[in-house]
């Protein structure tokens, strides 16, 4: 029988240990693209062609008028406007911990675009 290829040899310098029953959950960033449309002092409505779950946290990185910003969401409603399983899905997010400077951008926004 022919020797197995190093491919399958394992070559850690040190030994990994399983987690069983105690793992911690974590997740991964992703990005994922998504259409604004709308927003308010509190939160913004999106369209996304992925389903994202209530209570799931975020960074929208968009624009307010000519101003970049980077907002700190959470997904309070989903609704699927198809009907189906696929999308798109209108998304209500709330900000957390929006800074002052971001607030006074999007009442800035806001007032001007009324």
């Amino acid at each position: 029988m022919p020797a197995a290829p190093d491919a399958f040899l394992d070559r850690r310098r040190y030994p990994r240990v399983p987690l069983f029953g105690s793992a911690p959950s974590m997740s991964l960033p992703t990005a994922l693209t998504v259409q604004l449309l709308d927003i308010s002092e509190t939160g913004v409505l999106l369209s996304s062609s992925q389903r994202l779950s209530v209570g799931q946290r975020a960074q929208l990185r968009t624009r307010i008028g000519s101003e970049p910003v980077t907002l700190n969401i959470e997904v309070r409603r989903v609704s699927d406007t198809t009907r189906h399983a696929r999308g798109p899905f209108k998304v209500g997010a709330h900000f957390i911990g929006l800074d002052e400077d971001t607030q006074r951008k999007i009442v800035k926004f806001l007032s001007s675009n009324i």
